[in-house]
């Protein structure tokens, strides 16, 4: 009798920790707009799929939920969402655990780099040159909750208007001269300048900001889960190097 009951209390005895950081299951809070290629609501984009991938192989179960950027950041700062994805911030990093390398974000542990640059009507003369902007009379163009975006702009003495939700709304206010220059993710603002601003929008200069995105999870996922947090992150290393997602790249640019 007591050579069958050793294992069960062995299990007993196990820290409640490592019993629930078996097989966990991270509430995933995915925005409800579009962000292509990396993004997308329905679940498709590159680092969706790696996200996916990432799941798989470090035995995590991802529960998606779709919710606007900033009820997303308030539900990992609260605990009700595990994680999404974003880029760091100082104020993001107060609410939220990212993959660190000493002081500094893990870049090896990202999902990549994504890149934003200023657009503006093509008759301006507005212009970046990376470091400020020239000839610029109103207000920069950023999508709400571009904290990493508007932190900047802030410390530049920029004015911004971050109303629009979507980037095709800014291009919109760009059209409709309600704002001067409009930051963008260059995948996505390209495209769209070739489907609708053909001869009307253009970059205007250099990269504003280059942003390595994370995996960032709730403080309350990891002090949970601390052991699967790191197998997650060191997952996203390993298959955004893998030949599946190189390939999914290519088939979906």
């Amino acid at each position: 009798m007591m050579k069958r009951l050793f294992p069960i209390l062995l299990l007993a005895a196990l820290p409640l920790s490592q019993a629930a950081d078996a097989a966990p299951v991270l509430r995933f809070c995915s925005l409800d707009i579009d962000f292509a290629p990396v993004a997308r609501v329905d679940g498709t984009g590159h680092y969706q799929y790696l996200l996916q991938l990432a799941a798989r192989k470090a035995g995590i179960t991802i529960q998606r939920k779709i919710a606007p950027r900033r009820r997303c950041l308030d539900e990992v700062r609260s605990g009700i969402s595990d994680g999404m994805i974003g880029a760091y911030t100082p104020e993001r990093a107060a609410i939220a655990i990212f993959p660190m390398a000493g002081s500094a974000p893990d870049v090896t542990r990202s999902f990549g780099t994504v890149r934003y640059y200023p657009y503006r009507r093509a008759a301006s003369s507005v212009g970046w040159d990376g470091q400020r902007f020239h000839g610029l009379q109103g207000t920069v163009g950023v999508e709400s909750a571009f904290a990493f975006i508007t932190e900047r702009l802030q410390t530049l003495g920029v004015p911004y208007d971050d109303g629009a939700k979507t980037l095709e709304q800014n291009m919109d206010k760009l059209r409709a001269n309600r704002v001067d220059v409009v930051i963008g993710m260059d995948l996505e603002a390209d495209r769209l300048v070739a489907r609708r601003h053909v001869g009307r929008i253009e970059r205007a200069g250099a990269a504003f900001d280059l942003s390595p995105m994370y995996l960032m999870l709730s403080r309350q996922f990891h002090a949970r889960h601390p052991d699967a947090a790191q197998r997650l992150w060191r997952a996203v290393q390993e298959a955004r190097n893998s030949p599946n997602y190189k390939r999914y790249q290519q088939d979906h640019p």
